[in-house]
């Protein structure tokens, strides 16, 4: 009898060993998955600082040059869209590897006036994660958006725009603050 009582103490902290271990793997890979507010990619923080800017590149203030002396040489691209019934021409500038797009005046200055920014984890200053938080996540943290779509919340005042595919959070595009 205590043979087999202790059969069964032995599997049962087994059992509880390889739970623990497991949860503990779990845990780790999770905390390892979320980054830190002073995390960086490339020397460059995670941060996005809403109607300011991220990565070192500040909105209204940096212009090209500052963008590719963080983020080296890029190509630039000028399109040309219409929003509103007027066009626009604009320079632009795509880093696809780190989830980075920067939008600048079609001038002598090519100030960067938006940011897109889609790289996984990046965080703003109320821990909102893309590829992680929600639509519901970004409610509770910034409130009431002045325009909000199926697969959009526009915060015309604090100069974001989070955009959603699959429920999470994909891109948040930034542009100063009004």
């Amino acid at each position: 009898m205590k043979t087999l009582t202790n059969k069964i103490i032995q599997k049962t902290l087994l059992i509880g060993s390889c739970l623990f271990l497991f949860s503990t793997a779990s845990f780790s890979q999770a905390a390892a998955a979320t980054p830190n507010k002073s995390d960086t990619i490339m020397g460059i923080p995670y941060f996005i600082k809403i109607g300011e800017g991220t990565g070192g590149v500040k909105l209204g203030s940096s212009n090209i040059d500052d963008v590719q002396k963080i983020f080296g040489e890029g190509k630039i691209k000028t399109e040309t869209s219409k929003r509103m019934g007027k066009t626009y021409t604009e320079k632009t500038i795509n880093y696809k590897k780190q989830g980075l797009k920067f939008f600048a005046l079609n001038d002598n200055t090519s100030i960067i006036y938006c940011i897109e920014v889609s790289m996984p984890n990046a965080r703003t200053e109320k821990d909102i994660l893309i590829g992680v938080s929600t639509q519901e996540d970004v409610l509770k943290a910034y409130g009431e958006p002045s325009y909000r779509s199926p697969g959009s919340l526009e915060y015309d005042g604090m100069g974001v725009v989070f955009e959603f595919n699959n429920g999470k959070v994909s891109s948040v595009l930034l542009s100063q603050k009004k």
